[in-house]
């Protein structure tokens, strides 16, 4: 039984119970009813999960208004459901709760999102009246029984199970400026406002509170400062998570700086009654153990404040091990693994494994020396123990353990020391998606795959490769045990290591299964029709894995069906290179059938987004390559009217979401059809978005306005997908292929702001999210890729020298990068291949296509079998899902474009001649000058 069914049957034994207990409750209220001659009540019992909805049949939810939470942890939910449902039964009134103990299970764990904390019940008062009469009757039925904190509400009295926020009741979900689904409230003047799941209480501020505690004022921002047990000041979050906060504090009795860690009550309660408050106890006395010892940081106190639970440990000045991934001294990277050997065997000594050791639970001291930091899994072999482990750290066995059983054996950590020393010598996270079906694989050989690719061309890497796949064996009883690891390294001794062979490079076998086999995944995937045949996010060709994707746009590109029947029509288009007939008809059929399904479902609901992978030119623009693929008039025609819909003057400027991507789909399509309408609309564009850039003599950038009613709104970028290599990059098209020269010159100025910004380190360049700072990322969507993109586009235009060495400082950033990449297109792998790709064709220079070709080795390493096929997970490393951006249509789009070139998709290059003749560029240049 693989990992995923045995997870699955672990639910299934508990899949009905809370259903039964809010049934037999209602059955038991309907007797009472008869027996009171009022009339039983018939209640409607609708699952989607994660939720059950019970409905009394005539009885509807009013649009929005005071709602109501009850909280509950899995041991006390049975009773606080049976009472609340007792409780709504007699007043007729809609309500919600988990579907399942596991589900419920989740509401409560540590890795919630802390605006949905705790949830169990919610209740849907007909009005504010009513609301205070329900919550003082729910709040006197639970009184006493154990429940979180919900952070989003506001409790509604001291100590009570009972929240209340307001917020959208029955509201449709509608589509936003930003692509996405949201609940909207409407105000008394009827603006739509979102309706915002803040991890604290954030009513809005024309919501008169009809709760007694509503009229205690909200507090608006954090203490500057905050004394717990009279001794320590906390001066900073570290961070925080549904479990609680971590806080960097000043001790006041010795003047030194600690770490202060908070677990609140009932945040990861398990049907044992245990919750974080034991792991944070238990992880004191393995202070207490091993601190001394040297393993880890010393413990300084423990301490309870308003039903929390506080550990205060000693502050070990150091860096998790995570940043030294990729160090290439020899002597370092040794001293750190026998280091680390040794804290894992002072454990096992002791009688305990770690049970979840990663590079970032491990420190390096500003010394040299090694600690381990949250030793909160540590464990005796055998005691019953919660299920506990890393992904990608974890052996199979680890993987596929029940939720509670017998704490596992010193294997475990030994396959994790292998995993670590994998990644802390390559940058490479040893997280593999399991295989699925009769084919799979060994685990080995996934592995052996996996290190072979990261470890090629690195001596160092490959010197240690035998002790990294000696420790990350599937079998625990063929795994290294600590002595042989410490021979292995002893025999290393001084010598410098082998010069290793040259990096892996997907060969066209390896390219040519990954694509055939991905596009028959794609066809075999894509449904007979969207669920429910309507709108809404639920209305998808293609499944979309947890997490944002679920509510964008089901036929945008990022995430959505547009991506994909691009992807089909560039394959089976009159001009695409030669597919197997048994792949080509298929998604012929598909694309035909998937595009008439768009067309239909477009016409039924507003999209107010116009950008290029959120909104409707995205959609314009896949709607008319599938018509130019089919032949088909008509397809051809939808997208053309799609895209003389689009606005020429829109609040974002940007590529995902706004004018910078209606643009350049206009710019395309113009130079596709030839339609004078689409050019004068792409020039609007480019005249909007002059006027709103901010320049200065030596800058120019494109805020979102503050005042959008957007996600984005203030943010000032830098990347691709939000900022000014994005729009750069249009305006840059847009001053070649129409002849405009004030395009051109801000382009200009667009690429000596980008250049002006970049962070040289060594030979590579990074940038930081926009002027204000921000993390110095290497994709296409915020970094060095998307930056890149532009930048050697800018010099093949424009001739500009630094362009190009800028760029290929990018590149030398991306390819640095590519064992610390995921898979997608946005932010990954596909994406980074694309630029790479971009450099090799308006360059000339075929290193660039052979480091293309060395990223998509860490794509075939990545990749996991399903229905059969070998096909490559999405962006979370462990799903495989469709979505251009973050799934397996980008990673298609580049493997193909690899392995028969072509122009790089959702670029205006056509417009100006073709991306790989670098003279195009200048001659356009020159007409426009």
């Amino acid at each position: 039984m693989d990992g995923r069914k045995a997870r699955e049957d672990e639910i299934d034994v508990d899949r009905h119970v809370l259903e039964d207990i809010a049934r037999a409750a209602l059955a038991r209220a309907d007797l009472a009813a008869v027996d009171g001659e009022e009339g039983a009540a018939t209640w409607e019992f609708r699952s989607r999960r994660p939720w059950m909805y019970v409905t009394p049949d005539g009885v509807t939810r009013q649009a929005q208004g005071w709602k109501l939470h009850v909280s509950a942890t899995p041991l006390s939910a049975p009773v606080v459901l049976a009472r609340v449902v007792e409780v709504l039964a007699r007043r007729r009134c809609p309500f919600k709760f988990a579907a399942t103990l596991a589900e419920l299970s989740n509401l409560v764990s540590r890795e919630q999102d802390r605006g949905a904390v705790g949830k169990f019940v919610t209740v849907y008062p007909p009005d504010d009246r009513a609301a205070t009469v329900i919550a003082e009757e729910l709040h006197e039925a639970t009184m006493g029984l154990p429940g979180p904190r919900i952070l989003s509400d506001r409790v509604y009295k001291p100590g009570s199970l009972v929240h209340y926020r307001y917020g959208v009741f029955s509201a449709p979900l509608v589509l936003d400026n930003d692509g996405s689904y949201a609940s909207r409230l409407t105000a008394p003047d009827g603006t739509l406002v979102t309706d915002k799941r803040n991890p604290w209480y954030s009513p809005p501020p024309w919501a008169s509170c009809p709760f007694e505690s509503g009229g205690a004022p909200v507090r608006s921002a954090a203490p500057e400062a905050v004394l717990l047990a009279d001794r320590f000041v906390v001066r900073q979050a570290v961070r925080h998570s549904a479990k609680g906060g971590v806080f960097l504090a000043e001790d006041r009795d010795t003047g030194g700086n600690v770490i202060v860690k908070q677990a609140r009550p009932h945040m990861g309660a398990r049907m044992s009654g245990r919750d974080e408050r034991d792991n944070l106890r238990h992880e004191w006395r393995m202070l207490g153990l091993f601190g001394p010892l040297g393993i880890t940081a010393g413990r300084v106190a423990l301490f309870d404040k308003d039903d929390s639970l506080f550990l205060v440990q000693e502050r070990v000045e150091g860096t998790v091990l995570t940043a030294w991934a990729g160090e290439r001294r020899r002597e370092t990277v040794l001293r750190l693994v026998r280091r680390l050997v040794d804290l894992v065997a002072t454990v096992h000594e002791q009688g305990y494994i770690v049970r979840d050791l990663t590079p970032n639970n491990v420190i390096v001291t500003e010394d040299g020396d090694v600690r381990l930091i949250d030793l909160e899994t540590a464990a005796v072999p055998g005691t019953p123990v919660g299920r506990a482990r890393t992904r990608g750290y974890a052996p199979p066995e680890q993987e596929r353990a029940p939720a509670h059983g017998p704490c596992p054996g010193v294997e475990v950590d030994l396959y994790a020391l292998g995993a670590t020393v994998f990644y802390l010598v390559t940058a490479c996270q040893p997280m593999l998606a399991p295989d699925e079906g009769e084919q799979a694989r060994s685990w080995d050989s996934r592995v052996r795959t996996l290190v072979e690719v990261a470890v090629s061309g690195d001596p160092l890497a490959t010197e240690l490769a035998p002790m990294i796949l000696g420790l990350m064996a599937e079998d625990p009883a063929r795994r290294w045990d600590l002595a042989r690891v410490r021979a292995f390294l002893s025999d290393l001794g001084p010598r410098s290591p082998a010069v290793a062979g040259g990096r892996h490079r997907l060969g066209t076998p390896e390219q040519d299964r990954l694509l055939h086999d991905g596009l028959a995944y794609t066809w075999r995937s894509m449904s007979a029709e969207p669920p429910d045949g309507g709108t809404g996010p639920e209305a998808r060709l293609w499944p979309v894995g947890a997490g944002y994707g679920v509510s964008a746009d089901p036929w945008g590109v990022q995430y959505g069906a547009a991506g994909v029947l691009h992807l089909m029509a560039s394959v089976v288009g009159p001009h695409a290179a030669s597919l197997p007939q048994e792949l080509r008809v298929p998604l012929t059929t598909g694309l035909r059938d998937g595009v008439g399904w768009m067309i239909d479902r477009l016409a039924g609901e507003h999209r107010p987004s116009p950008g290029l992978y959120f909104g409707r030119a995205g959609m314009a623009w896949a709607l008319y390559e599938a018509g130019r693929a089919l032949d088909d008039h008509d397809v051809r025609s939808a997208g053309l009217g799609l895209a003389l819909e689009l606005p020429v003057s829109w609040p974002n400027p940007d590529i995902c979401h706004g004018l910078a991507g209606t643009g350049m789909a206009l710019l395309h399509l113009w130079s596709a059809t030839g339609d004078t309408r689409l050019r004068d609309r792409a020039s609007g564009c480019a005249d909007e978005l002059l006027k709103v850039g901010q320049r200065t003599p030596d800058t120019v950038l494109w805020p979102i306005p503050r005042d959008f009613d957007s996600a984005l709104a203030g943010v000032v970028h830098y990347g691709f997908a939000h900022g000014v290599a994005g729009i750069g990059a249009y305006l840059l098209a847009a001053g070649v292929a129409l002849g405009r020269e004030d395009c051109l010159e801000t382009a200009a100025l667009a690429g000596r702001t980008l250049m002006d910004a970049a962070d040289h380190q060594g030979a590579a360049a990074l940038w930081a999210e926009g002027p204000r700072g921000g993390a110095k990322l290497t994709h296409w969507c915020n970094g060095s890729s998307g930056i890149g993109t532009f930048l050697v586009r800018l010099h093949a235009a424009t001739g500009d020298w630094r362009a190009l060495e800028v760029a290929r400082a990018a590149a030398v950033a991306v390819h640095g990068h590519r064992l610390r990449s995921g898979t997608a297109a946005c932010h990954g792998l596909a994406g980074d291949g694309q630029f790479l790709l971009d450099m090799a064709d308006l360059t000339g220079e075929p290193v660039y296509r052979e480091q293309a070709g060395e990223l998509a080795s860490m794509v075939w390493a990545r990749a996991t079998m399903r229905d059969g096929l070998l096909v490559v997970p999405d962006e979370n490393g462990l799903e495989v899902t469709f979505g251009w951006n973050t799934g397996l249509a980008g990673v298609l789009a580049f493997l193909w474009r690899l392995r028969h070139g072509g122009p790089r998709p959702w670029m205006a290059d056509a417009a100006i001649g073709t991306a790989s003749a670098p003279e195009a560029f200048a001659a356009a240049a020159g007409r426009a000058s």
